[in-house]
């Protein structure tokens, strides 16, 4: 090549078309290169650091020569999975043998027993390259995936973050978050276009009623409840001193409101200062998609969350109803089935859509014996035809359990709400499984 001819090749810009061959020189990898928009007579071999953006045509290489580079590449594949601040589980799961548990909860032991057992294969090459083809077809396969398993998990990583601050529960100290999302079974990204909310959300035409006609003036709740909240619209006070359930699940609940003298400590204020759980969005390895597990032991009647979400006409509900009939999605709460048959006819009724607005309740899956039940809430908006949800232990939860609810959203074994979709299999794999999710 001429000395000018080079002179203006290096004050161009260039990138690289082609990885064309692969050497070793003086115990340096050398790449030769094929340049986008340069005749081969100026291909030129590189160092490794320029071919760092291009590792697709580097294995693309590895194949086309049989270079021995491949084993360079494995062996990073390996570094990267095996990274103890941020270790691949669904891979060292998978190469190891592992099997991932329905509740998508993996133990740090575990992951220490995959990871030594995954470089003790990397002691035998021959072994370690016949075991990833096994398993993964290829030893190209294998270190695809972990690139893409990477781009994964900065993936949920930042829709971790986000969901955190959207929902209140990020920390900037050390402590645990209260919200994490984990995918140790596939390739599925987080959700596009969800949208985190702390509240429910007015949709086309609704208005939310939110003036409390009086409020209490009790000095204790709980001691003057026969002059609380509940006691002014007739029903029974919710809660025990320690916050959990003192009714039947189902019962309509009256918590007290922005106009009361009580403080925010107050027992009768317990759905209004939000879910203190610690919680974890995983992914199912049944194919039910995302699920909630519990962090920590729940005790029976104790709040877990609400259901919040876009509140809609039941007309929008009918169109929308449509829409997720054809994704065998169930997002929609009727609000209504606690009404008389004489209010349902008199009545504007209102649907919850969870579907694109929601809170982690729009993650968590049915099952036909769940260990949770919805209660009906009315805090500030005391219209009949729009309660707040909440889902409440209905029995011991242990830690590490996933976390479940009937899609009936019942209130009592003998009310059901009419379907607005098609029916959808059941895989909540209960012992006394309907085979349907309506």
């Amino acid at each position: 090549m001429h000395e000018l001819s080079f002179f203006f090749f290096f004050l161009a810009e260039y990138e690289v078309e082609d990885v064309v061959d692969i050497k070793k020189d003086k115990g340096r990898n050398l790449f030769l290169i094929k340049w986008k928009n340069w005749s081969k007579e100026y291909n030129s071999w590189e160092a490794e650091e320029s071919v760092q953006n291009c590792m697709a045509l580097v294995r693309d290489c590895c194949v086309r020569t049989n270079s021995s580079y491949r084993l360079i590449l494995v062996q990073k594949a390996i570094q990267t999975i095996s990274n103890l601040d941020d270790p691949d589980v669904a891979t060292l799961a998978k190469l190891s043998g592992f099997t991932v548990p329905e509740n998508g909860f993996v133990k740090k032991h575990e992951i220490i027993d995959m990871r030594k057992e995954v470089l003790r294969l990397s002691a035998n090459r021959a072994a370690q390259m016949a075991r990833i083809t096994k398993v993964f077809g290829s030893w190209v396969a294998f270190v695809d995936r972990v690139e893409e398993r990477q781009a994964l998990s900065k993936a949920i990583r930042l829709w971790e973050g986000y969901i955190q601050v959207a929902s209140g529960t990020y920390k900037s100290d050390s402590s645990k978050p209260l919200l994490r999302v984990e995918n140790y079974v596939d390739a599925e990204p987080p959700p596009v276009g969800f949208v985190y909310i702390r509240d429910f959300l007015p949709g086309p035409g609704v208005v939310f009623p939110d003036d409390p006609k009086m409020g209490c003036q009790c000095e204790n709740c709980y001691l003057d409840r026969k002059g609380c909240c509940p006691a002014f619209n007739d029903v029974r006070f919710a809660y025990t001193p320690n916050g959990t359930l003192n009714v039947p699940f189902g019962s309509p609940i009256f918590e007290c409101n922005r106009l009361c003298k009580c403080s925010q400590d107050c027992p009768n204020r317990v759905v209004q200062r939000g879910c203190k759980i610690p919680l974890t969005i995983f992914r199912t390895t049944n194919g039910r998609g995302w699920g909630v597990r519990t962090e920590q032991r729940i005790s029976k009647g104790a709040f877990v969350m609400e259901y919040l979400g876009q509140v809609i006409t039941d007309e929008e509900a009918e169109k929308r109803g449509k829409q997720y009939d054809a994704q065998g999605m169930t997002y929609l709460f009727d609000l209504d089935y606690h009404l008389t048959e004489e209010s349902l006819e008199q009545s504007t009724l209102y649907t919850v859509d969870a579907g694109t607005f929601g809170n982690v309740a729009h993650f968590v899956n049915h099952s036909c014996e769940p260990n949770m039940a919805v209660c009906m809430i009315w805090i500030n908006n005391l219209d009949v035809r729009m309660p707040r949800l909440a889902f409440f232990a209905n029995r011991d939860i242990y830690i590490h359990e996933e976390l479940t609810v009937d899609y009936k959203m019942s209130t009592s074994a003998s009310e059901t709400q009419p379907p607005k979709k098609r029916r959808v299999a059941c895989l909540c794999g209960s012992q006394n499984c309907r085979g349907f999710l309506d």
